[in-house]
């Protein structure tokens, strides 16, 4: 958890959430994420370690979420023989969603 530094945060009552800033030291990401105020207050009373763990499960939610979900793959074969020579052409067309 030393790696994580929370560098700013804003309560929105509006809304009722919290906007939290932060940077990964080890691995150069700085992102800020919104949590519900009562997950904040809740992790905020256990101390600064359980905040900082909600808001990694917060952003590894978020990256998950850019994981393709399904892979199509279509193979098309041609064939082409002449007196002298067979050759065999194979071409993949693949499909992220």
């Amino acid at each position: 958890m030393d790696n994580l530094l929370l560098t700013n945060y804003k309560p929105d009552y509006t809304n009722n959430v919290m906007t939290i800033s932060f940077t990964v030291n080890s691995l150069a990401i700085s992102s800020v994420v919104t949590i519900a105020m009562s997950d904040f207050n809740t992790a905020i009373a256990t101390g600064v370690d359980a905040v900082k763990l909600i808001v990694l499960d917060t952003l590894i939610t978020g990256l998950q979420e850019l994981v393709p979900t399904t892979v199509t793959s279509e193979t098309t074969t041609t064939t082409t023989t002449d007196s002298e020579n067979t050759t065999t052409t194979t071409a993949t067309d693949t499909t992220v969603d």
